[in-house]
């Protein structure tokens, strides 16, 4: 289905009755999957930018069981695909077809209850999925599918043009529950590389690039249910921040808040839990701080040393000795900043420092440079406690002079997405590529494609790409490069 492309004012697709933060602004469900063609730009859309611009947003169906209990973490999943090639642009979205979801379509309401704060779940039809699959988190193509990921289940493949969901996808049978919805892709070899976390016990996975399959995995007992989002790999490691941070299902059984924080369980603080992906060997290192991490930058190696970037919060979770009645939005989740942690592999010593004193989140760098030295990271300024927004900037932190760059978006443009890095063709610098993301107008109440300079970050970008939708305020995305996104169609052209 076409739909123009005229800018247009639209009011609040739903019209539930609440003023939770995660239902409204850039938050608020957009009701149909749609999709255009020849969109507006203002600017001019790079002519070596061609390729597929993949964004995951949280967006429920039906108005939520409990609304003032609504949490971002639970909305469905739906798929966003900005294709861009010849300086031109359009766009799919469409819902990921999760079993759960097609229990909820029959329904025609929400069945599920939430699982960050709780609720009170409806009655399930014989043979429903016990849990929702939000898939809502991450997406990216491998094994020639578009991957959706939510770690409270399995991932979901889909076709990366039409966006046709074929179901969930094991990794041919190697995984069996659950993964992470943040994998890192080795720059070396391809591989993909992610984990799972179920209860106290880290499973770490390592999937190859040309068959789909795990060639290496190793489960390690950290010894509490520890909610692990994220995580970072060095050559030689992969690393993961241990925190008072817990998903509990016992209690969202019993319609309690799910995702808690409890200091008693980590009475040393959090921990820096590193495997060597060599020999899987474990070794596990005092933070010296109680915090959460939320989103790595990168870890890279130098000499015995391992320094991790990250950004973290004091405090991720509802109070573990409170009662049922949720904390607020900032009270949950406070103001990140980014930090650098130096683990010293051979002493024991560690090291840490404040990296930048602008709040943020999403950080995300060149890809090409996952676990080795490098000098730029970008992320999402969360300069204000808004009311009605998550973000309101872009930032570009330089880590050789320490300093940092942060611009608003051109007129009513703000709650910027995670920034995604596209490097240009031939590039000859690390920094040397575009930045993508999306941002939402106040004024229209719909969503804007902007493209920035990676190395010349300003206000005004390179190009505006004008979407006739709203993409509500999600979590992660991916770059597909042309040649990648046109193997994958092909390939499964052919397997029809």
């Amino acid at each position: 289905m076409s739909i123009s492309t005229e800018p247009r004012t639209v009011s609040a697709d739903q019209n539930w009755p609440t003023d939770n933060k995660f239902l409204n602004g850039p938050f608020a469900p957009w009701t149909e999957e749609s999709e255009g063609y020849d969109l507006e730009v203002h600017g001019e859309i790079p002519g070596d930018l061609a390729g597929a611009l993949f964004r995951i947003s949280s967006n429920p169906r039906f108005q939520p069981r409990n609304t003032d209990r609504y949490h971002w973490w639970e909305g469905d999943g739906m798929v966003a695909g900005i294709y861009l090639r010849d300086g031109k642009a359009s766009f799919r979205t469409t819902w990921v077809a999760t079993d759960s979801m097609k229990v909820e379509v029959d329904q025609g309401e929400a069945v599920y209850s939430g699982f960050v704060n709780g609720g009170t779940p409806g009655r399930l039809p014989q043979g429903a999925p016990p849990s929702k699959n939000v898939a809502n988190t991450n997406v990216g193509i491998f094994d020639d599918h578009l991957l959706v990921y939510y770690e409270g289940g399995l991932p979901h493949a889909m076709h990366p043009q039409t966006l046709e969901t074929y179901g969930t996808y094991d990794f041919h049978g190697g995984i069996d529950v659950l993964c992470t919805a943040h994998y890192k892709v080795d720059p070396d070899s391809g591989d993909l590389l992610f984990f799972a976390a179920t209860g106290p016990v880290v499973t770490w996975y390592r999937a190859d690039v040309k068959t789909g399959r795990i060639i290496d995995s190793h489960s390690v007992d950290i010894g509490v249910p520890a909610l692990l989002h994220d995580f970072v790999v060095s050559d030689n490691y992969a690393i993961f921040l241990v925190s008072p941070s817990q998903f509990r299902p016992d209690r969202i059984k019993e319609g309690r808040p799910g995702v808690v924080w409890d200091e008693d369980s980590l009475p040393h603080g959090t921990q820096i839990v590193m495997m060597d992906r060599r020999t899987h060997e474990v070794s596990a290192y005092e933070a010296g701080d109680v915090f959460a991490p939320t989103h790595f930058y990168n870890a890279y190696e130098t000499g015995d040393e391992v320094v991790i970037d990250v950004h973290r919060i004091s405090r991720l979770g509802n109070p573990a000795e409170g009662g049922n009645t949720p904390a607020s939005s900032h009270e949950w989740f406070p103001p990140a900043y980014s930090w650098q942690w130096r683990v010293d592999t051979r002493t024991g010593a560690v090291a840490n420092r404040m990296i930048c004193g602008v709040a943020g989140e999403f950080p995300k760098i060149n890809d090409e440079y996952v676990g080795k030295p490098y000098r730029y990271g970008y992320f999402a300024a969360t300069r204000d406690l808004a009311t009605d927004t998550m973000t309101d900037g872009m930032a570009r932190h330089d880590f050789a002079t320490d300093s940092t760059v942060v611009v608003n978006g051109p007129g009513p443009l703000t709650s910027p997405s995670e920034p995604v890095f596209v490097a240009r063709e031939n590039a000859r610098t690390e920094d040397d590529g575009y930045l993508l993301a999306l941002w939402w107008n106040r004024e229209t109440g719909l969503s804007e494609l902007l493209i920035h300079d990676a190395a010349d970050l300003v206000t005004e970008p390179l190009a505006r790409v004008k979407l006739p939708v709203r993409v509500p305020f999600g979590f992660h995305g991916s770059w597909a490069d042309h040649s990648v996104l046109d193997q994958s169609i092909a390939t499964l052209a052919a397997s029809e």
